[in-house]
């Protein structure tokens, strides 16, 4: 059993199968990664899954998540590719869970303590398996990409997706609300700018 305490004290605690750098729903080789804020589950939530559990989690569509069914409205072929090699996987910024984020237990101040505690953990994910392109799914992600994985000073507030790096390794950042919540042509319209970006990845020279 992996046990992580770094935020035990905001009420949170990490105690699975898996390390937190593990947590990586999908293969790891994906090149699209939808990044959510943490776990909606229990603060005390029991994941008995292994990480071949994990990257084995898209084999049964029945299964899942229902906000993963979401993205059928978003991309067909970004939703068809959840679980497949180089094809879409998703993460959380922090890997602890609760029902919200923040908790009760981390409000204000603290909530930003967690994160900047976790943050280290998609930093490894992101240097280790190099995907190519990150989803924010909600404001708050969102937010925290633009510092995290900052936009060229070219950027407007108007563009809703942008190119950075991390150790050299470019990394195409799509800004959006959460999933679950945005309309069908909100969805759509994200669909196309994925879809837009995916094409410059697999033909860079066009």
């Amino acid at each position: 059993m992996n046990d992580c305490t770094e935020c035990q004290k905001y009420g949170l605690r990490f105690k699975r199968n898996y390390r937190p750098v593990e947590f990586i729903e999908g293969k790891k080789d994906s090149l699209v990664w939808i990044v959510g804020l943490n776990p909606a589950a229990e603060q005390d939530w029991v994941d008995s899954r292994t990480t071949t559990d994990l990257e084995k989690y898209f084999d049964d569509f029945k299964t899942i998540h229902g906000y993963f069914k979401d993205f059928k409205s978003v991309s067909e072929s970004v939703f068809e590719n959840f679980g497949k090699n180089c094809g879409t996987a998703h993460t959380d910024i922090v890997k602890c869970s609760s029902k919200s984020f923040p908790p009760e237990t981390a409000k204000g101040k603290k909530a930003a303590a967690v994160i900047n505690n976790c943050k280290g953990f998609l930093e490894t994910q992101i240097k280790t398996h190099k995907p190519k392109i990150i989803v924010c799914n909600g404001a708050e992600v969102s937010k925290f990409m633009l510092s995290f994985l900052p936009p060229p000073s070219t950027h407007t507030k108007a563009q809703t997706s942008y190119w950075s790096s991390i150790d050299e390794i470019k990394i195409c950042v799509v800004l959006s609300g959460f999933i679950g919540r945005i309309d069908n042509y909100a969805k759509r319209r994200l669909g196309i700018e994925i879809e837009e970006r995916l094409r410059e990845v697999n033909n860079p020279q066009t």
